[in-house]
């Protein structure tokens, strides 16, 4: 089948789309003509993938074939959310889109008898499946299963083997496994504009008259609204009109302030197709709850006006803070928050010798700002600013429980402090609430960061041999977690991932311990609890 057209944009090697146009092997049968003339093939490459490739009969097919005027149509329609939004629907399940998507299709057996949540909860992951999953424009073509969704300051592409409806079974695309790629923004927007503007113009050539490809061109054209792009980045809704007037809500109580608002509302790297820096409210408000109330908008509000200062950050801070980008590799999810603790102990060159790590004393030093707030929600632990324009600070929520007892405010400021030097966002912003609905994985390396930091193991050690009980018992446990002052169920964990105690000793210790029992040992290496 020969090709009338094929456009090429990106770097194969990270990301590009390449499409194609031929003739209609079924001559516009049973179709729209302005659809008919849009037969084509498209290939998706990522990081040196090609997601389109694919098996059909006993041969292997490079590129998807379809009519491609509904996929162009989907990505014009869907372009500011598909860069620019973050949250996850319904809920924040796991790490990335495909994976939360495959696991909230539908919803739990607790609320299966209430039609009005059952209702609510298809609702809104429809929704948001419709914008950020390629198969929601094949219209009856075989597509890959690719979910693409903003990830803080990166584009998240993630992938996986599902089958759809109707996929024949000598059908099978190749990237067999799933997978996951975080990447700057403008390395996906600028090759998807030029093959989308160029694949726009020459559908326009071929159906000169068509309404519907003339609209199509002149939304690809006319898409350039910076606000409405930080409105999907705050993501304070499950739809548009949600998202949208929550987010001109949080505007308008920031307006309150003046001038001293700016900071917080002004936007790093800015570009006609995607914001590729970050606006500190959006950031912010990306990572509480959907439904958050104004009296919380005021107090996070207010409080990032507080913080910010023409002076910006101490070069105490600046010395040692860099953004270090969460892996993805297959090495145990903990190992990368107890790696940088590690390399945080030796800048400190830390006194092992004096039995607990002084976290409060640490941050001090680091001359960071420690609040107290009062929030009406209890699932907020602790929030995290810093940026050039603010002075860094770590605000802690005396609602969450566990900021009630010394040992949980102890890993919070830990915690906190891991995202103030190394979650930074582009230009050096951060804003994060750690809670529910902040990004799952760099809460959980915080979580491992903290542990190590509070207790390396010169200090475990230490802990250890001075106990009365075995460390292989429920009394050890806890007596240790009293001396190493952090929580027994994070001492727990962190003894098994240091290998102080066995597999089998961390899953009986566990279910003696905690009722009903947690039967987690499984997960023990990708989740510090806290």
């Amino acid at each position: 089948m020969a090709v009338r057209w094929e456009r090429l944009a990106g770097d194969t090697s990270v990301f590009a789309l390449k499409m194609g146009f031929s003739d209609d092997p079924d001559d516009g049968r049973g179709i729209d003509p302005e659809v008919g003339v849009s037969w084509g093939s498209f290939q998706i490459w990522i990081e040196g993938r090609n997601l389109c490739s694919h098996k059909e009969d006993n041969g292997q097919v490079d590129s998807v074939h379809w009519y491609l005027l509904p996929l162009i149509e989907w990505l014009v329609h869907n372009w500011d959310p598909l860069l620019h939004e973050e949250r996850l629907p319904v809920q924040n399940e796991h790490e990335t889109g495909w994976e939360s998507l495959r696991s909230t299709r539908f919803p739990p057996p607790a609320i299966e008898n209430d039609d009005e949540k059952v209702s609510a909860w298809e609702s809104e992951w429809q929704r948001w499946w419709t914008r950020h999953a390629l198969r929601s424009a094949s219209e009856g073509g075989l597509f890959p299963d690719i979910v693409l969704r903003r990830f803080r300051d990166s584009v998240e592409v993630s992938w996986g083997p599902a089958r759809s409806a109707g996929m024949p079974d000598h059908f099978s695309f190749l990237e067999s496994v799933q997978g996951v790629s975080r990447l700057a923004p403008r390395k996906v927007a600028e090759p998807l504009h030029e093959v989308l503007s160029n694949a726009g113009d020459y559908l326009l050539s071929l159906a000169p008259e068509s309404s519907r490809i003339k609209k199509l061109i002149k939304s690809l054209q006319d898409s350039n609204s910076e606000d409405r792009r930080l409105m999907w980045l705050a993501g304070l809704g499950s739809d548009e009109g949600s998202v949208n007037s929550r987010w001109h809500g949080v505007k308008n109580i920031l307006s309150e302030f003046g001038p001293a608002s700016r900071p917080v509302l002004s936007i790093s790297a800015p570009s006609p197709l995607v914001i590729a820096g970050s606006c500190q409210a959006a950031l912010m408000f990306g990572s509480v709850a959907p439904d958050v109330g104004r009296e919380d908008i005021v107090i996070l509000a207010k409080t990032m006006v507080e913080l910010s200062s023409s002076d910006g950050e101490s070069e105490t801070v600046t010395k040692i803070c860099r953004p270090v980008a969460v892996s993805t590799l297959d090495s145990p999810a903990w190992s990368r928050g107890y790696e940088l603790a590690d390399s945080f102990h030796e800048h400190l060159t830390t006194d092992f010798t004096l039995g607990t790590v002084d976290i409060e004393e640490i941050i001090k030093n680091l001359d960071i700002e420690v609040i107290s707030l009062e929030l009406s929600v209890d699932n907020i632990r602790g929030i995290s600013i810093a940026g050039p324009h603010h002075r860094p600070a770590i605000a802690i929520n005396e609602r969450h429980d566990r900021n009630k007892h010394p040992f949980g405010r102890r890993f919070t400021l830990a915690h906190e402090l891991c995202h103030v030097l190394f979650d930074r966002e582009e230009g050096q912003r951060l804003a994060v609430a750690s809670g529910p609905w902040a990004p799952r994985d760099i809460e959980r390396r915080a979580n491992d960061f903290a542990a190590m930091l509070l207790m390396p193991p010169p200090l475990v050690q230490r802990a250890i041999s001075g106990l009365g009980s075995p460390i292989e018992t429920v009394p050890g446990v806890r007596e240790a977690a009293h001396v190493l002052q952090a929580g027994v169920r994070a001492v727990l964990h962190h003894l098994k991932n240091t290998g102080f105690i066995n597999d089998t000793d961390y899953e009986r210790i566990e279910n003696e311990m905690f009722d009903p029992p947690h039967h987690g040992s499984a997960h023990a290496d990708a989740l510090t609890p806290l």
